[in-house]
């Protein structure tokens, strides 16, 4: 076999062409595909490869990760990435070897990583050239990838496969994701994994595909999770979309995870967003978040905000969430912060009954 495998002296515990290959993710192992089509009709990961877009050896579209490259060829830079005793590093190289790959570059690298003992070295050379896979010709690396998962019950490569993809087309990885034939929990990782990566990469175009579309993303729902990706980024553009949200829960709970990341960056930039908008349930809801991250730093200014909300329950459950791990630590100062605060006399009683009931050593005076 030519490239890698044919190169003497690499990876002197590489087994010969000869040898029997197989791959093992956990729960299972799997022959390593042959290059020709199996007997029983499956497609071998060649196959799958060469079915794809640009296939052929002498592909120019991506450049080659197997061309000779200055004083280093990404062969010796494989290498030195497996050598690597810091797991993240080594990722990191692989990914550097792997990015002008092209799909005649993947099917010699996965021949020659199907060839490599199994351990932490072979899963990482595999997930990275899996998803660069992806990256090139989805549709042919996530059916492979999906007959391993079928074979061996580990979703990692699939996971792996459909990020790539992901990378270069997230509408069709999404739609196909869908259609898999996997668990509902399994898919719904997915998607999310999906859907996270693409609001990271182009937040609006995440969010323009949220608006007509609905997916499960498990944990949460498809617009909180865009939401939580693009505040990281930009919290007041992220801001400008979630006000164009329908009114509801959606909604809210976007306000909810912009204002904490958001506090995160700039807590100043955030309160004064919550002060500028119009008094009503989303304000509301957005003072109790901002109240609780203001008291990390502040709890008495956290009070201050809690007495601002419209309604009495609210400010009860705010000035609690707020005092209620300081009560457990110095009760005595903590019901000296909560009689100083300009919350009203009725919502001081209900909070030290709380403290009362819920911290022990707490004196009510």
């Amino acid at each position: 076999m030519s490239g890698l495998l044919s190169k003497a002296g690499w990876f002197p515990w590489v087994g010969t062409a000869g040898v029997a290959m197989t791959v093992g993710f956990g729960l299972g192992r799997v022959s390593a595909p042959e290059r020709e089509a199996a007997k029983d009709g499956s497609v071998s990961a060649s196959a799958h490869i060469a079915e794809g877009r640009g296939g052929e050896d002498g592909e120019k579209g991506m450049g080659g990760a197997f061309e000779q490259k200055s004083q280093d060829s990404t062969e010796d830079q494989l290498k030195r990435a497996l050598g690597m005793n810091d797991p993240k590093r080594r990722d990191r190289e692989l990914e550097n070897s792997l990015s002008r790959a092209s799909l005649a570059d993947v099917k010699k690298a996965l021949d020659w990583a199907l060839s490599l003992p199994e351990g932490a070295a072979k899963r990482a050379a595999m997930g990275k050239i899996i998803e660069r896979w992806g990256q090139l010709d989805g549709a042919n690396a996530a059916a492979y990838a999906e007959k391993l998962f079928a074979e061996t019950g580990n979703p990692d490569l699939l996971k792996d496969a459909m990020r790539g993809w992901g990378q270069t087309d997230p509408v069709t990885s999404l739609q196909y994701a869908q259609s898999m034939s996997v668990s509902d929990g399994l898919r719904r990782d997915i998607t999310r994994d999906l859907v996270r990566d693409w609001a990271d990469r182009s937040p609006q175009a995440a969010a323009a595909y949220a608006a007509s579309n609905s997916l499960d993303v498990g944990r949460g729902n498809l617009t909180s999770l865009i939401a939580d990706r693009w505040s990281k980024q930009d919290p007041q553009t992220a801001a400008n979309w979630a006000m164009t949200l329908p009114a509801g829960r959606g909604q809210q709970q976007a306000y909810d995870l912009l204002v904490q990341n958001w506090c995160d960056l700039n807590l100043q930039a955030a309160a004064s967003f919550v002060s500028s908008q119009p008094a009503g349930e989303n304000k509301d809801a957005m003072i109790g978040t901002l109240a609780r991250e203001v008291a990390k730093q502040d709890p008495s200014a956290a009070l201050k905000w809690a007495a601002t909300l419209s309604d009495s329950g609210m400010q009860e459950d705010t000035a609690w969430s707020v005092l209620r791990r300081s009560a457990r630590r110095d009760p005595e100062g903590t019901q000296q912060l909560l009689q100083s605060s300009s919350l009203s006399a009725e919502v001081k009683q209900a909070v030290m009954t709380r403290m009362t009931n819920n911290t022990s050593g707490w004196r009510v005076q």
